[in-house]
């Protein structure tokens, strides 16, 4: 029977409709259920390139160089100064001494050191070097001062023989206190509020508290909470962020309490 040409045209009409349907269904199935192009799938996935970049630069980041500078060479910033290790020749000098705020230091500290002492009085707070450089010949008087009164014995255990004194680098120094003087060159230094404020925020500028009674068997010396080393913010920083309070851990470098 010959269809009318208007029936025909429905005939056609249905299956296109029926077969648009079937795509549209078997897109969103394949999306849904697809394990690769599903929504989990994709924050899955987007979440792996996150941690695999996040992995990349962590990767890439440098790991803090220990040989940047030397540990024996006395001019420079790193030096380490011990029982152990004296400085050579031992009756070196810096080439490079400033005059700053009271004190003698290293050219290479003087920054950083009147950084701190500015930062430090906008708190109220005045740092007063009492003891910075000190020469081979001064460090040798002093000692032998020492020795005269005390003995060798007790004297060793405070005070640093000639040519093994970190004063002697330029990069030392002793600081006081205008709020209590009593407690000057004294452990209470480290209750007042000078010592308080530089314990908190010395590091923030380059400089690491050197002797302290915890670790005495490895600088040894005895607990000197006023005595500050300059080292640079990036390995004060290295040592916080590690939790290592001596030169001689960080560089694997030996210490002790014997000459």
């Amino acid at each position: 029977m010959k269809l009318a040409k208007k029936d025909s045209k429905k005939i056609l009409v249905i299956p296109v409709l029926l077969l648009a349907i079937g795509v549209s269904l078997g897109i969103i199935m394949f999306v849904t259920y697809n394990p690769v192009h599903s929504p989990k799938a994709i924050e899955n996935s987007t979440k792996t390139a996150k941690t695999e970049k996040k992995t990349i630069a962590t990767a890439s980041k440098p790991s803090f160089n220990k040989t940047e500078y030397s540990t024996t060479n006395p001019s420079s910033i790193w030096i380490i100064v011990n029982k152990q290790h004296p400085l050579m020749p031992l009756d070196s000098m810096p080439s490079d001494l400033i005059a700053s705020n009271g004190v003698i230091i290293s050219s290479s500290a003087v920054a950083d050191f009147e950084a701190m002492t500015a930062a430090a009085k906008s708190e109220s707070i005045i740092l007063t070097g009492i003891s910075s450089y000190r020469s081979y010949s001064t460090q040798k008087a002093l000692y032998n001062n020492y020795v005269a009164t005390n003995g060798q014995a007790a004297t060793d255990t405070f005070s640093a023989r000639p040519g093994y004194s970190e004063h002697q680098t330029g990069l030392a120094i002793d600081f006081g206190s205008s709020t209590n003087s009593g407690c000057n060159f004294d452990d209470c230094y480290a209750t007042t509020v000078e010592g308080e404020w530089l314990d908190t925020h010395a590091n923030e500028y380059g400089f690491i508290l050197r002797y302290t009674a915890k670790n005495q068997q490895i600088t040894g010396f005895k607990n000197e909470p006023w005595h500050y080393r300059y080292v640079g913010r990036e390995l004060a920083a290295e040592m916080k962020k590690q939790s290592i309070t001596t030169l001689e851990e960080f560089f694997s470098v030996s210490g002790g309490t014997n000459y």
